[in-house]
């Protein structure tokens, strides 16, 4: 990146390539002077990861955490938002694979490129399926709000640019696995057996803990227990 002299997005890194407490409150921050000086409150949803935390100090942002386990089912971007960045981000990418097989070039896919890569991804993603998604979650203006119709592809579909690929001899898995490949990949650190404890204490004595809640949580403890050496 030595030759680079602005980024289209905020950057930044560790070496396990986690989301830390460290760069979220550095992006809450920044956010929250953006929409101050755009005159704007925002409600900010947040899963309850280890690395999203509350922050002190926030004018324009009111942080609104969901509750433990309930991610799948409540967050907007695990109703399709993720999976359209993916799918467009592989496509974008499997689009430049094909253009240099078809120049005898081998493409080489840097860390900037993956930032642009991403930040065009994004751009793609339409207002209309986001709308979509925080309706599937339960997001909504009104119980009469019009059914919103999925976006049409501009462009050609995954399946077909995976096709074309294969037909270059590179061999690439179905698309569906393609796009779901890191689906997996932790992003976050696991919550210590201190925590566990600590939220299930906490959460007991407030008495907002139903039987099924305090059973995940004692697995999830136990399942930390039979991961101790």
């Amino acid at each position: 990146m030595k030759n680079c002299k602005s980024l289209p997005l905020f950057y930044d890194a560790n070496s396990k390539a986690w989301m830390t407490a460290d760069i979220w409150e550095k992006t809450l921050r920044r956010w929250d002077l953006n929409f101050l000086k755009q005159k704007r409150k925002v409600a900010l949803i947040a899963d309850n990861c280890t690395a999203p935390c509350t922050v002190d100090g926030l004018k324009s942002i009111e942080l609104v955490f969901l509750p433990p386990n309930s991610t799948c089912v409540l967050q907007p971007l695990d109703q399709g938002i993720i999976q359209n960045l993916k799918a467009t981000y592989r496509k974008l990418l499997l689009q430049d694979m094909i253009s240099a097989i078809d120049r005898k070039e081998q493409l080489q896919v840097s860390v900037l490129n993956a930032i642009f890569y991403i930040d065009q991804s994004w751009n793609m993603v339409s207002q209309k399926t986001i709308a979509n998604c925080f309706r599937h979650a339960g997001f909504q203006s009104s119980p009469e709000s019009e059914e919103l119709l999925e976006d049409d592809d501009e462009d050609l579909p995954l399946t077909e640019l995976a096709e074309k690929l294969r037909n270059r001899g590179y061999a690439i898995p179905d698309e569906n696995l393609y796009t779901k490949m890191d689906e997996d990949l932790a992003t976050n650190s696991e919550a210590s057996i201190q925590d566990i404890v600590s939220n299930m204490l906490n959460s007991n004595a407030e008495g907002s803990d139903d039987e099924m809640t305090v059973n995940v949580k004692r697995n999830q403890y136990q399942h930390q227990m039979r991961l101790k050496p």
